[in-house]
């Protein structure tokens, strides 16, 4: 079923940068605008490493990952992904990618749309810009909880590896540019289940989950 707007129906138009806009529609070509709100940035800016996982999985972690207030996505082939992005394919995923992420920003009223981005391991290493740096190792015998600092970062980068983890390498590699390798407890988390679990405990504790404002 295909549900149609008919004039005097009110939308809701966003710009993926913090602006919205309520809209009356007058005909089938116009609508009027009736009032202008700007969202704030987010106080915590998260960015979520994502070492490409096989299947669908991608498209959960962005949906999901949207939907708790993600704020950029950097997408990595490690040494053990499964699902490396096939050159004559990749516009063609991109586009699904971003449309996944754009409808989940519409469901979710996350008003400041996530970036998406497809980048090399080391690439993604040098470009990433944050004051906490966290690694997600199964292997690390350092907790979450002592190395979140009690003053709100401005920035926070975590990284996940793909199906089958991190490699050694991989885990000095970024040790070298500031990430710390943290351990989320006793259980192993699937690679689709970790990021969105630290993602929620990040929103809590420095970002808008706990928050009683609505959009």
């Amino acid at each position: 079923m295909v549900l149609r707007m008919q004039p005097g129906d009110r939308i809701q138009l966003f710009d993926g940068a913090g602006q919205v806009a309520t809209a009356v529609i007058r005909d089938n070509s116009s609508v009027e605008l009736e009032g202008m709100v700007n969202y704030p940035a987010p106080n915590c800016f998260l960015t979520l490493i994502q070492g490409l996982p096989k299947g669908d999985k991608l498209e959960l972690i962005l949906q999901k990952g949207t939907e708790l207030g993600v704020n950029q996505f950097c997408l990595t082939a490690m040494e053990r992904s499964i699902g490396l992005l096939k050159s004559d394919r990749k516009e063609k995923r991109l586009q699904r990618w971003q449309k996944i992420i754009q409808e989940a920003a519409r469901q979710s009223k996350q008003y400041h749309l996530p970036r998406l981005e497809v980048e090399t391991f080391s690439g993604i290493l040098s470009a990433v810009k944050a004051d906490l740096k966290l690694l997600l190792w199964e292997e690390s015998e350092k907790t979450l909880e002592t190395v979140l600092p009690q003053l709100r970062p401005q920035r926070i980068a975590v990284m996940v590896g793909p199906e089958g983890g991190i490699t050694q390498q991989e885990v000095a590699q970024a040790k070298a540019e500031g990430y710390q390798p943290v351990s989320l407890g006793p259980r192993i988390l699937r690679t689709e289940t970790a990021g969105l679990a630290i993602m929620t405990i990040l929103q809590y504790l420095y970002g808008d989950l706990a928050s009683s404002q609505h959009g």
